[in-house]
């Protein structure tokens, strides 16, 4: 179970550390009218978490793996998306940000007159990137192996939907405190984030594929 959850967590942080939700986020928050697009968007990447990693949680339970190999499976998990992860970050070393940048561009105009089933959906859809994708159906694998009662599976995935959407949950908690006192730390970390997002991302990216990488093999 501890391995498990270890493994859930790095996923976890593996699908947080990407600048584009973290960016829409603040977009939204900094919008003429952020109550109208905050929440939404939040309940949207939420549920859009939880659903990934839920179906993907029982569709793998029918999986015929026996009880001495799940943590042998959850190990093979780790390594392939650990090598994956790796792989992202050097691409996102020696990439552009040009697209990302074009797109919450566009995104930004959007904002001013979206209604908040808009924003749910936007919420939902950032949960279709491929990387998000991916790490959502191994997170519901892990946790689908294991056959755990339906109570600590569900604790698990929202655990794991809560940890990985932490780039939109932290500001918008932070903006519900204080919306007035808010405002000039979000534009600080939003310019910052259009300048150094990608090359922090690829670092951390590459710390935790590396971290999960090691962690798989001493698993094995």
């Amino acid at each position: 179970m501890l391995s498990t959850l270890t493994s859930l967590m790095l996923f976890a942080l593996a699908g947080a550390i990407s600048t584009v939700p973290v960016s829409v986020t603040i977009m939204i928050l900094l919008s003429p009218s952020p109550r109208r697009g905050a929440l939404p968007f939040l309940i949207g990447s939420l549920a859009g978490s939880i659903v990934f990693v839920g179906l993907a949680a029982v569709g793998l339970q029918l999986l015929p793996v026996r009880p001495r190999l799940k943590d042998e499976v959850v190990a093979q998990f780790g390594l392939v998306i650990g090598a994956m992860l790796i792989g992202y970050s050097i691409y996102l070393f020696v990439g552009r940000d040009r697209r990302d940048n074009a797109m919450l561009d566009k995104m930004k105009l959007r904002f001013q007159a979206a209604r908040p089933w808009e924003f749910v959906l936007l919420g939902l859809g950032l949960n279709l990137r491929p990387k998000a994708i991916l790490l959502a159906v191994t997170a519901g694998a892990v946790i689908g192996v294991r056959a755990l009662p339906p109570l600590p599976s569900s604790l698990l995935v929202l655990a794991y939907a809560a940890v990985a959407q932490s780039a939109v949950v932290v500001p918008v908690a932070v903006w519900l405190r204080s919306p007035e006192r808010a405002q000039v730390p979000l534009t600080t970390l939003y310019n910052w984030l259009q300048r150094n997002g990608r090359r922090i991302a690829a670092i951390g990216t590459l710390v935790i594929g590396l971290f999960l990488l090691g962690y798989s093999l001493f698993q094995r």
